[in-house]
């Protein structure tokens, strides 16, 4: 299926017109809490029930002519249509203006794992099982249907305000494997897995490595390869290829698991399903 067709296939008659300035559909469009590549996102909320939302406004001019954009946006909307899960954003209804895109989400009142990371400082091993554990079972989920976020970052997780529990956003690089141009680099410079850096095949395995990035930062308070140098590639590669350090702090399961979330070999790398009974998180 080429890139029209699938465009046609998402689209075609499927979306609720409406045209209204700041209102789409049943939804009035409140402030700007987000702005991305490609779109705008704004909070949102129900004239009738009041309920809050999250839409996601994409100008049609802005990926129509642009086709990794539209790649990406198409990506996005076909994995959320699939995907349903208490640990993943979740996706209300699409409609199409003739301007714009909407992708109407639910609203999590809540801050990314990298905001919270900062006021912390560092998150104690018994608090990141809780949320290691969550978001594991959502890639378990994800990878189960041969979708690969490619994007895992503690910006892209949303800890739920008031609650233990985080939710997986932004799958605008989210893809099905079976349909993926393995050449195409994707995601962010300090969390990708060696393999994508090195514009090799990959794998759902490129998801573990960066969480086991994330469950570094959160239990160390600081980058696995960080450093001052690393302003490309070329820079992430060597450091990587140099190994990391762990901190005599950590228990033996943690780092144990780091070794095994972070191995440079994929076939090597401990899977979703694996983690979630390693003795870390079992304990």
């Amino acid at each position: 299926m080429n890139s029209l067709e699938l465009y046609e296939s998402i689209f075609n008659e499927k979306f609720e017109p409406s045209d209204k300035q700041k209102k789409v559909g049943n939804y009035r469009l409140v402030e700007v809490i987000g702005k991305g590549a490609f779109g705008t996102v704004w909070k949102g909320k129900h004239v009738l029930t009041r309920n809050e939302v999250a839409i996601k406004v994409v100008p049609k001019k802005s990926i129509l002519q642009r086709d990794r954009a539209k790649r990406r946006f198409l990506s996005e909307t076909q994995a959320l249509k699939r995907l349903e899960h208490n640990n993943i954003v979740k996706l209300l209804t699409w409609m199409e203006t003739d301007k714009n895109f909407y992708l109407v989400m639910e609203f999590i009142c809540g801050e990314s794992l990298k905001r919270y990371l900062r006021k912390r400082g560092r998150i104690s091993e018994y608090e990141c099982k809780t949320y290691i554990g969550q978001i594991t079972q959502a890639l378990k989920y994800m990878h189960d249907q041969d979708i690969v976020h490619r994007d895992i970052k503690l910006d892209n997780i949303v800890l739920e305000k008031g609650k233990d529990r985080v939710k997986i956003i932004d799958l605008g690089l989210s893809v099905n494997l079976s349909k993926v141009d393995n050449s195409r680099l994707c995601g962010s410079l300090h969390y990708m897995a060696p393999e994508v850096l090195d514009r090799q095949a990959f794998s759902t395995a490129v998801d573990v490595w960066s969480l086991g990035v994330c469950l570094y930062h959160l239990v160390t308070g600081s980058h696995p390869f960080h450093h001052t140098s690393i302003r490309n590639m070329s820079n992430m590669y060597f450091h990587i290829l140099r190994g990391f350090t762990l901190p005599n702090s950590l228990t033996e399961e943690c780092r144990d698991l780091l070794h095994n979330m972070l191995d440079m070999n994929p076939e090597d790398r401990i899977s979703t399903e694996n983690i979630l009974i390693h003795a870390w998180l079992r304990s």
